[in-house]
C-alpha cells in the first residue's frame, strides 16, 4: 500500500521528467524511492513469512531495519538477507572466501557482486549496480586498517581528540552508508544512460 502510494504520486513523476524538477526535488525522490523499494521488498517479504507461518513453516527474517546500517557490509548484512546468505553460502565461500589472500578475497567479491546485479536484471545497470556495491565493499576493506585511528582508540592521539572521533565517527559512517545506499537506487532504477544522464544532471546541476 505504502510502495504503490509514494510510487504512483509522487517518485514516478520526478524519475520520469527529471530535468523538470529542482535538485532538490530530484534529491527527494531519491528519498521516496528508498522508500518504496524498502516498502515493496520488505512488504512482501512479510507477507511470505506471515503466510508461511499461518501454514506452520517458519522462514527466517529477510529484512532488518537495513537503513540503521553503519556500513555497506553492515547494509548487506540487514538487507535481502536471503539473498546475501545465499550467495553466501553457494558462491563466495565455495570460492575460498575469506580463507584466501588479498587479492584472491578481492576477486571472490567481484564474481559475487557481478552475480547479484545479473540476478536483479538483465540490464547493464544491474551490473553497473553491482560493481558499485563491490568497490565500497572493497573500500570498506582497505579503510579498515585505518579503523583505530578513526574510532580514537589509539593512544598517540590527545585525549581530546579521541573522545570527538568516537562520538562522531558512527554518525558520519552512518551518513557515509545512507548517502552511498541512496545514491546507488539511481543506478538501480535506470536501464537507460541517456535517461541516467539527465537524472544525474539533475540531481548535482539542477538548481
Amino acid at each position: 500500500v505504502i510502495s504503490d502510494y509514494i510510487s504512483l504520486n509522487f517518485v514516478d513523476r520526478i524519475f520520469d521528467n527529471p530535468t523538470l524538477y529542482s535538485g532538490f526535488e530530484n534529491l527527494l525522490g531519491i528519498y521516496g524511492y528508498a522508500m518504496q523499494i524498502y516498502c515493496d521488498f520488505s512488504g512482501y517479504s512479510d507477507m511470505a513469512i506471515g503466510i508461511a507461518l499461518l501454514l506452520g513453516f517458519r522462514f527466517p527474517m529477510n529484512f532488518n531495519a537495513p537503513y540503521k546500517s553503519d556500513s555497506i557490509t553492515d547494509f548487506w548484512r540487514r538487507w535481502h538477507i536471503s539473498l546475501s546468505l545465499f550467495f553466501r553460502d553457494y558462491v563466495y565461500i565455495p570460492l575460498g572466501g575469506n580463507r584466501v589472500s588479498f587479492w584472491r578475497r578481492i576477486g571472490n567479491l567481484l564474481v559475487v557482486w557481478v552475480l547479484t546485479g545479473m540476478w536483479h536484471g538483465a540490464g547493464f545497470n544491474f551490473i553497473l549496480w553491482g560493481l558499485y556495491f563491490f568497490l565500497l565493499i572493497v573500500f570498506e576493506l582497505v579503510l579498515q586498517k585505518w579503523m583505530p585511528v578513526l574510532s580514537g582508540k589509539v593512544h598517540r592521539l590527545p585525549k581530546g581528540c579521541k573522545g570527538f572521533l568516537w562520538r562522531c565517527f558512527p554518525f558520519l559512517r552512518h551518513l557515509y552508508t545512507l548517502i552511498a545506499i541512496y545514491f546507488s537506487w539511481i543506478l538501480f532504477r535506470y536501464g537507460d544512460f541517456s535517461a541516467l544522464k539527465k537524472v544525474l544532471l539533475a540531481h548535482f546541476f539542477v538548481g
